[in-house]
C-alpha cells in the first residue's frame, strides 16, 4: 500500500467553461471490448493482471485543427485476481458484487486515453463521477494521477472508490445496493472532442436520482468544465 497525492478537480458547477459540441467533420468510431491499438501483452490500464477485452471505447479522428486520432476508453474490472470479473451487458454496462475483500473494494473503474500523434498536452481531460442514488458528483483530470502508465502519447489507470480522492466525495459505501455512472471527456481548445462512458450496477443497483443524471448529463453535453486546481487530495493505491 502506498499513498498517493492527486490533485482534485472539484466540481464548479457555476463557474464558466462551457465549450461547444464536437464540429461535424469528426470520424468517431464506438465500441465494446478490446481496445484497439493496444499492444497485446501490454495493460493500458497499469499494473499487471488487468483485463482490457471488455472496454467500452470512442476513437475520434478527422479532429477540427489537427491530423490526430485521439481513443479514450473505460472499463470496470476485479480489484486483483481473487475477486470475481464484473459482468457485462456488451454496451457499457457492468454489474459488481458490493462488500469489501481483505478490507478494499473488489472492484476498480479504468481509463486509457492514446494520441496517434505521441502528445496529450494539447488536450484538456475530465472524468466525471456520478453516484445515482445520492446524486453525488465529482470531476477530476485523470491525467494528474502520478502513477498512470504511458506518457507522454498515452495514459492510463485502474482506480477504487475506495480510495479517498474518488469516492469520498460522492458517498461511496462498497457495501450498499448503488448504480454509479463515469464519463471520461476529451476536448481540444475549447472544443468537445469525444467521450467515452460506462455504468457499474453493484449488487442490485439503485432507482436513479432523475435530477442528478440530467445534471450528469448537462454537463457531458454541455462541457462544463470549470475547476478549482488548488486542492491537494490523499489516496491509497
Amino acid at each position: 500500500m502506498k499513498t498517493k497525492p492527486i490533485l482534485g478537480l472539484m466540481v464548479a458547477v457555476c463557474v464558466a467553461g462551457m465549450v461547444t459540441s464536437a464540429l461535424a467533420t469528426e470520424v468517431t468510431t464506438t465500441g465494446f471490448g478490446t481496445i484497439p491499438g493496444v499492444s497485446p501483452g501490454s495493460n493500458p490500464y497499469s499494473g499487471s493482471g488487468i483485463p482490457f477485452d471488455t472496454s467500452e471505447y470512442t476513437i475520434v479522428s478527422g479532429i477540427p485543427g489537427s491530423s490526430d486520432t485521439l481513443t479514450i476508453a473505460m472499463a470496470a474490472t476485479q480489484h486483483g485476481s481473487g475477486n470475481p470479473a464484473p459482468g457485462n451487458n456488451g454496451a457499457g454496462t457492468y454489474y459488481v458484487s458490493t462488500g469489501l475483500n481483505a478490507g478494499r473494494s473488489v472492484w476498480n473503474f479504468d481509463f486509457y486515453i492514446n494520441s496517434a500523434l505521441g502528445s496529450l498536452s494539447p488536450y484538456t481531460f475530465v472524468i466525471t463521477e456520478l453516484n445515482v442514488g445520492n446524486g453525488g458528483i465529482f470531476m477530476f483530470d485523470p491525467t494528474l494521477i502520478p502513477d498512470n502508465v504511458g506518457g507522454p502519447s498515452s495514459a492510463g489507470n485502474s482506480e477504487s472508490l475506495d480510495f479517498a480522492s474518488f469516492g469520498s466525495w460522492i458517498g461511496y459505501d462498497p457495501n450498499a445496493n448503488d448504480t454509479y455512472q463515469f464519463v471520461l471527456d476529451a476536448y481540444l481548445g475549447g472544443d468537445f472532442v469525444g467521450q467515452s462512458a460506462i455504468t457499474v450496477v453493484a449488487g442490485t443497483g439503485s432507482v436513479p436520482d432523475t435530477g442528478s443524471t440530467a445534471g450528469l448529463m448537462g454537463i457531458a453535453v454541455l462541457g462544463l468544465v470549470g475547476f478549482a486546481k488548488r486542492k491537494m487530495i490523499t489516496g491509497l493505491a
